[in-house]
């Protein structure tokens, strides 16, 4: 009984793993991940619907690309897709174990997207950026927000 009970769980833990498992890494050097963002902080309203989400990195020119949107299939990558919008993240670091990328645009919340190889999590960190006094826009962004990339099926 006690065989056949650890043997479930293992099946379990294994298909549930296997679910979560949205992350690619190609030849060490490119990754595409896919699924929707599930936040730490703000519960999801019934009415909204699953936004997805489509990541690729490429660590020969140090850019992540990430997009949104309903339809995100189509021929070829995120970098040369005209068809839909995208924003670009500059990697700060990628090795064995993981990947952090992070936005360089002006706006009022700084990105950072954190990929753990092993874990096959990705993660998205939402700061809002300091100093801005000037900007009545900007003062709305309180809150640091966490997101993790979950299956567009959960």
């Amino acid at each position: 009984m006690q065989r056949t009970f650890t043997f479930f769980v293992v099946l379990l833990l294994s298909g549930t793993a296997a679910s979560a498992q949205q992350l690619k890494v190609t030849k060490g050097t490119y990754l595409a991940a896919a699924g929707q963002w599930k936040s730490d902080a703000e519960p999801t309203k019934g009415d909204d619907a699953p936004r997805k989400v489509r990541i690729e990195c490429d660590k020969n020119i140090n850019l992540c690309a990430v997009a949104q949107g309903a339809n995100l299939t189509g021929e070829g990558n995120l970098f040369t897709r005209l068809d839909v919008s995208k924003v670009h993240y500059t990697i700060l670091h990628w090795d064995q174990s993981g990947m952090v990328a992070q936005t360089t645009d002006r706006s009022c919340v700084k990105a950072k997207l954190v990929i753990d190889f092993r874990s096959k999590s990705v993660t998205m960190i939402e700061t809002p950026k300091g100093g801005d006094e000037d900007n009545e826009f900007c003062k709305v962004f309180t809150r640091t927000v966490t997101s993790h990339l979950v299956d567009a099926a959960t």
